[in-house]
């Protein structure tokens, strides 16, 4: 009886414990926002959108039960668990810690304080847990966002041109879009502002409606909290038809289009992206430094039918129809360079000419000051100054047409030659191609044919005149491997010789031999192959594998080092010239056991008469050497031996002592002595 009673004891107490525990209770934790002032621990809210800008966030929590429940000393862990809200030994991470230094009261808040959220969490289902050792207890938050993310990266949306910020579809091809920003994993895509659905890798693939495309980092809940997406993770991007629909010149409703010559005349395409390339054209010929989105007609001569070809890659672009430009008034139809210089004793004359009509007038200025007389279309100078004809019209603009000529006194000199090397030829062409007087502020102005009259010119091989005086110079490459310049010399003396900059010839790749500096490869050894070496050459080593040669990555000198045998090819290039060759490498030493090293040609009655070889060396890549013992060569095959010497040899085998070497693809493969002995 008295056992059943202590039964009862125990389980009232079992009760009893469990009922306090159950009595303390703590809220699921939030978070809250701090600033550089103050935090919001009254504003709890189950979301965390931290940023680079803004990364820590509170939690707090609010306790109610007996006062004294968790005494001094209690320790509670804030626990994170995975993108998935699953707490486990792997994946959960502890937040922060708060330790109670006195006994809790029957209702208090739990502050964590503020920390950093972790920079690596992205989801819209993490749980987190208040939990406590001992007393045992735990509470959880379910269905927590929470998102970090680094607004200084933001999104860069781009399509097969990544400089553009347009998307060009180029004979009905699809496009591919391409977020560039970034290691995030998760986008929403948009078209027109619709969602496309599916859509959540960086690129979106298979692109063939014109239109606006918007990518959004998939920050989840956070990409709308608080009612407005996040500018820094969207980007746009407007798709277009590249054709004639979507580019053209926005003149073009207006042509022809009329100007009078002091207007201001531009032309201006529909597709303005500065990372697409502009080539206009006037009468169907390109306009130097035209690569802009618009065209400004300059003051005369501007009259014709423009175009523009835009181009997006190399494998998309579009020219548009053309636009007819009118001139309502006159041209100066050609007029002297804008700059010129002036040699000693020279006179130089300045002319115009004009299509105005009767009745204009034309004025010539120095250093806008009147000329006197100066009323025709053309002037003599001599002396450095700025010199300006105006031709005043008598048509319907009325307009004042201007060209002006800077005439200056050089300083120096620079002569400029160039070189084409003809590859099947095997030689090279030097070119002059300019010379340029440099005035006192480092312009560079070139000469015009009747100024270099006024030089004599010659070629200078390694500083050594050639007696050539042309405008060309061929060259030999097989003979060469010199540097060559060109020299000229004003007749009337008071400037230096001018001297070209020097430009080599090198010493043609053709025919080369890939050199082994051992016959064959030793044991666990190396050896070294080589070609002949340029700095002007740049080199490629090739390794036969299962039948086809494959490049040998960062070898790119005329030696090569190998320790294992194979067939290796050499690739010399230089410019738009390519030689190469080939070596096969053994690694024994092969049948030189068989090789013999004396001969009786007069004592044994018709027997080792000759040099014998085996069989192998019949072979058309050997080639077989002999020299006498003063180092003459006194015996050479190519193509395989076949019993050759001495019958053959200079010397007839006159000699005590011989040298042979012999070659196989270019390699050396034996070497050694014979014995010429009578019997």
């Amino acid at each position: 009886m008295k056992k059943n009673y202590t039964l009862l004891f125990v389980f009232t107490l079992f009760l009893f414990a469990v009922s306090s525990i159950r009595a303390q209770e703590i809220s699921a934790p939030g978070f809250y926002i701090c600033n550089e002032f103050s935090c919001d621990i009254d504003n709890i809210r189950a979301i965390a959108c931290a940023s680079t800008d803004n990364p820590d966030r509170g939690v707090s929590a609010e306790y109610n039960g007996p006062s004294g429940f968790f005494g001094p000393g209690t320790e509670f862990l804030l626990e994170l668990s995975d993108e998935e809200g699953v707490f486990s030994n792997e994946g959960t991470r502890v937040l922060t810690t708060l330790f109670l230094e006195t006994a809790i009261s029957s209702s208090a808040t739990l502050d964590f304080g503020v920390f950093d959220i972790p920079e690596d969490l992205g989801g819209d289902n993490y749980s987190m847990r208040i939990r406590v050792e001992d007393p045992e207890f735990t509470t959880v938050a379910l269905g927590l966002p929470i998102h970090y993310f680094d607004i200084s990266q933001g999104v860069i949306l781009r399509g097969p041109n990544i400089e553009a910020r347009n998307a060009g579809l180029c004979s009905g091809v699809p496009t591919t879009l391409q977020v560039l920003s970034g290691d995030l994993l998760e986008y929403k895509w948009f078209f027109n502002g619709m969602d496309i659905p599916g859509e959540t890798s960086n690129t979106l693939q298979n692109v063939t409606e014109p239109g606006k495309y918007t990518v959004e980092i998939d920050f989840g809940t956070c990409n709308t909290f608080g009612g407005t997406a996040y500018s820094f993770a969207r980007a746009n991007i407007n798709v277009f038809s590249f054709d004639a629909t979507e580019v053209f010149i926005n003149e073009q409703g207006a042509s022809p289009v009329e100007f009078c010559p002091e207007e201001t005349k531009q032309l201006t395409c529909s597709i303005t992206d500065p990372a697409y390339t502009y080539t206009w054209f006037r009468n169907g010929m390109v306009i130097a430094d035209s690569n802009t989105s618009f065209l400004t007609l300059p003051q005369s001569n501007f009259d014709g039918e423009y175009t523009v070809k835009v181009t997006e890659n190399e494998n998309c672009s579009f020219t548009t129809e053309a636009v007819e430009v009118i001139n309502l008034g006159s041209d100066i139809t050609s007029q002297p360079p804008p700059q010129l210089v002036i040699l000693p004793t020279e006179t130089i004359t300045l002319s115009i000419t004009t299509n105005a009509p009767a009745g204009s007038t034309i004025q010539w200025f120095e250093n806008d000051t009147p000329i006197v007389d100066a009323n025709e279309d053309n002037i003599t100078v001599t002396t450095p100054g700025v010199y300006r004809a105006e031709v005043f019209t008598n048509d319907l603009c009325r307009s004042t047409l201007v060209a002006e000529t800077t005439v200056s006194i050089p300083v120096n000199f620079r002569l400029e030659i160039s070189r084409i090397i003809d590859c099947d030829e095997n030689s090279a062409i030097l070119a002059f191609e300019n010379l340029f007087g440099i005035t006192s502020d480092g312009l560079e102005v070139s000469l015009p044919t009747e100024q270099l009259e006024l030089f004599s010119f010659e070629w200078l091989r390694e500083t050594i005149p050639t007696g050539e005086t042309g405008n060309f110079l061929t060259v030999n490459r097989a003979e060469e491997n010199v540097s060559y310049t060109f020299l000229a010399t004003f007749n009337s003396g008071g400037f230096p010789p001018i001297t070209s900059q020097s430009v080599v010839i090198p010493l043609s790749a053709e025919g080369i031999e890939i050199i082994a500096d051992s016959p064959f490869l030793p044991v666990n050894g190396s050896i070294v192959l080589s070609v002949p070496q340029s700095e002007l050459y740049t080199y490629d080593w090739f390794v036969e594998i299962q039948g086809n040669f494959q490049l040998i990555v960062g070898e790119t000198t005329n030696m090569l080092t190998i320790t294992e045998e194979g067939n290796y090819k050499a690739v010399i290039t230089y410019e738009d010239c390519t030689e190469e060759d080939t070596i096969t490498i053994g690694n024994t030493p092969g049948i030189s056991e068989l090789i013999p090293n004396v001969i009786t040609p007069n004592g044994s009655l018709g027997m080792n008469d000759d040099w014998v070889l085996p069989d192998v060396y019949k072979s058309p890549a050997v080639t077989v050497e002999i020299y006498s013992y003063n180092g003459a060569l006194d015996f050479k095959k190519s193509g395989g031996y076949n019993q050759d010497w001495p019958s053959n040899s200079v010397s007839g085998g006159s000699e005590l002592i011989y040298y042979y070497i012999i070659t196989k693809n270019n390699a050396i493969i034996k070497k050694g002595t014979i014995t010429v002995m009578d019997k």
